[in-house]
């Protein structure tokens, strides 16, 4: 009976010690160990991310970790997020790419851009820049159209984005021409294929075409925003170039998988805003022409889901089949 008693007591010692140790853990304050920021694409969202990082890092001595899992518009990375626990440790930093164009891209998809992922806030947005090679003829969008017309079905553009793929499509449907759609695991693939002469324009970003600008390898003859990037002033907007009322514009949000608790999805957002509002952030964001864009998970939630409705219109209009 004594012995009974004894293993009982020990029983419920260790059981009390577990519940103790549990509740512990999940009341140790965020962030307690490394945080991993999975970036779905190279280029600017993976270098954001790592100025993200070092700002945190910065300010709570906390390590944060870009995985970068490029591939397959985002849906890579955006899989890997979902396996992992939802302790706001693994956090996903994407663009309107997994969050608004891939609804209309493709048809089915392992993922619900609404209820697999909690909004934690938006990052950046900006516009992207009509490149060709140095090597081309072509200077403007209206060199561009006239070879276009006049070579019907034959120039070809690469893309590893959808915000890419959409904004040349949105240029072929305004301007009535027929492109040939060459599509890439990622846009730096694609653009070696352009220098090299097999491709024959691109939509990239700031930060991917402007070594190749400065180099001299790459010539920028449009932007797709409504207004001329600071870094680049002497480049036009498609507007300015003869397409009135052409807009194209990407931005990055900063999500956590479904199931991780709202405190730690607040104080997540909290340092990713003290971060995206940190003096190296501004200065990288200013560097490859994009605006800060720190709005909260609620109005990221609002803004995605208006960004996927105006996606699908273009899209639609565009004539793209989903795959």
């Amino acid at each position: 009976m004594k012995r009974r008693e004894v293993a009982l007591g020990m029983a419920a010692l260790i059981t009390g010690l577990d519940a103790r140790t549990a509740f512990a853990q999940t009341t140790a304050p965020y962030p307690s160990k490394p945080i991993t920021l999975v970036a779905s694409f190279s280029g600017m969202t993976d270098q954001m991310g790592r100025v993200l990082g070092d700002a945190i890092n910065a300010k709570t001595g906390t390590s944060v970790v870009v995985d970068t899992k490029a591939g397959a518009s985002g849906i890579i990375a955006a899989e890997y997020v979902l396996k992992q626990p939802a302790d706001g440790y693994v956090l996903f930093h994407t663009t309107n790419t997994t969050h608004a164009a891939n609804q209309s891209l493709f048809r089915t998809l392992p993922y619900d851009y609404v209820k697999d992922f909690i909004p934690v806030t938006g990052v950046l947005r900006g516009g992207l820049m009509l490149v060709v090679s140095s090597a081309s003829p072509v200077k403007t969008v209206s060199d561009l159209t006239a070879l276009a017309k006049k070579q019907p079905g034959k120039l070809s553009f690469g893309w590893g984005a959808s915000a890419v793929r959409v904004a040349v499509e949105q240029y072929r449907q305004m301007a009535s021409l027929d492109f040939v759609s060459v599509p890439y695991k990622t846009n730096a693939q694609a653009v070696v294929d352009l220098i090299g002469g097999r491709l024959d324009f691109m939509v990239l970003d700031a930060l991917t075409a402007a070594p190749h600008i400065s180099s001299g390898r790459m010539r920028a003859i449009a932007v797709t925003s409504e207004k001329r990037m600071v870094g680049h002033p002497t480049v036009p907007t498609m507007q300015e170039s003869g397409l009135p009322g052409y807009s194209m514009t990407f931005w990055q949000g900063i999500y956590a998988p479904r199931g991780t608790p709202d405190a730690v999805v607040k104080r997540a957002a909290a340092l990713l805003t003290d971060a995206i509002n940190s003096p190296a952030a501004q200065k990288f964001m200013n560097t490859v022409s994009v605006e800060p864009f720190p709005i909260s998970g609620e109005e990221l939630m609002k803004f995605q889901q208006a960004e996927a409705v105006k996606w699908k219109a273009i899209i639609s209009a565009a004539g793209i089949q989903p795959e």
